[in-house]
């Protein structure tokens, strides 16, 4: 699997190059952003090089990822602390039951179950003949 990784991406750098210099002129080609509301404000940036742009939003999407997923890890820290207390706690009660002794006097005694006079009879005829 590790070679077919390998030559994907060897394929995929060669080809981003390719287009690369077929596109030279385009991405130094530069742009104005303009923001525009009537009457409001009018915006606009100074001329910007198309790689530039490509460049600041590439950056701006790791950022914004980056803060997604080391927010999420936090919370997610958050909740192991807590299920490891517990764990933790349960860890010690359980310990701490199985060191007591077991008596006959602390066992309370089941009530006996109630069987309907059928069923019951059914019983005793089955004892009796076996």
């Amino acid at each position: 699997m590790k070679p077919v990784k390998v030559v994907v991406s060897l394929l995929v750098v060669v080809l981003l190059v390719a287009f690369l210099f077929q596109n030279y002129n385009a991405f130094l080609a530069t742009t104005t952003l303009e923001f525009r509301l009537p009457g409001l404000l009018n915006f606009s940036s100074m001329p910007i090089p198309l790689y530039g742009l490509i460049l600041f939003f590439i950056f701006l999407g790791a950022v914004v990822t980056a803060l997604y997923i080391g927010l999420s890890s936090f919370r997610l820290r958050g909740t192991l602390r807590s299920l490891e207390r517990q764990n933790k706690s349960l860890q010690e009660e359980l310990k701490s039951l199985r060191n007591l002794p077991i008596t006959e006097a602390e066992v309370p005694a089941s009530p006996p179950m109630e069987m309907p006079e059928r069923e019951a009879a059914e019983e005793a005829e089955k004892v009796n003949s076996g």
